[in-house]
């Protein structure tokens, strides 16, 4: 098999769809239909069994994306090596992240350094921003409590710690803080599961072995507007508070919503200019939670 047919049959078997492969690469499908082809007809064999719903690998397909999986990481590393010498005056870094507060100051000195290098950010859960890093769809993640990842590289950012709002109608908006017993009657309005910040409240309702509903809304701007209309409380980090219309911001005392957020990346992937760049230049960690 040459480069090409490897390349395709590696893009085809970690994205399960030849359509998939196709766009990744930035090809037609029939070429790399064709290359797949060209393979099998080869050695006769087949590496893909077809079917109505989908496409799998055979055990054939299986054992040679054991093999050829790797191609594509020495490929990268050997196109970093030979850019090295432009020193960083093109290409674009990824970063993926839950919400942009910690990340603009970074952007912003990153950007006053190389501002050849284009930047492309994309906004998910911690889940999704996990999941895209480990794809190599995003080259940085910012993410919180990470952990057990043998192949993440982390570098701490910063700590925080969560507060509630609710709205200006809610009686617990004459409050500046509140014990978590205080707030446990009303409606906890949360993000998919995947969030960290959902994360830390059920991690929380389960230390006091309490079981409760939870309203869930997919976008923070959508929680806000709930809140706004007093349908709940909602939670984020004391680092992310903005002034909006409606709503009061309030402490909650005596609970662990604390979490770090970390700037991570794949370790095998650190030592790539753009990104050990951005390592560069991330300041001093900052502890918000004693605040």
């Amino acid at each position: 098999m040459n480069f090409t047919q490897i390349r395709s049959f590696n893009a085809v078997a970690e994205l399960g769809s030849f359509t998939a492969a196709a766009k990744k690469l930035n090809v037609s499908q029939s070429a790399i239909s064709e290359q797949i082809r060209e393979a099998e007809s080869r050695f006769k064999i087949k590496l893909f069994l077809r079917k109505a719903n989908g496409i799998s690998l055979t055990e054939y397909g299986k054992k040679l994306f054991d093999i050829t999986s790797g191609i594509n990481d020495i490929h990268e590393q050997a196109i970093n090596l030979l850019g090295s010498a432009k020193n960083l005056t093109s290409g674009t870094l990824r970063i993926g992240t839950v919400a942009p507060v910690h990340l603009m100051g970074l952007v912003k000195r990153f950007s006053s350094k190389y501002p050849k290098v284009n930047l492309s950010i994309l906004f998910g859960n911690s889940e999704i921003t996990l999941n895209k890093l480990k794809k190599k769809e995003i080259d940085i993640g910012i993410l919180a409590d990470i952990s057990d990842e043998d192949e993440i590289y982390s570098k701490p950012l910063v700590r925080d710690k969560l507060i509630g709002f609710v709205s200006k109608k809610n009686k617990l908006a004459k409050k500046n803080s509140v014990n978590f017993s205080e707030i446990i009657n009303e409606t906890f309005i949360v993000r998919e599961k995947g969030s960290k910040t959902r994360a830390l409240v059920e991690k929380e309702l389960f230390h006091l072995g309490v079981k409760k509903k939870l309203f869930e809304i997919g976008s923070r701007e959508g929680i806000y507007e709930a809140v706004k209309e007093n349908l709940g409380i909602g939670f984020v980090y004391s680092g992310e508070k903005v002034n909006i219309p409606n709503i009061k911001f309030i402490n909650i005392k005596n609970t662990k919503f604390y979490a770090t957020e970390y700037v991570c990346c794949l370790k095998k992937r650190y030592d790539f200019n753009v990104i050990k760049a951005f390592y560069d230049i991330i300041p001093k960690f900052t502890d918000l939670s004693k605040s």
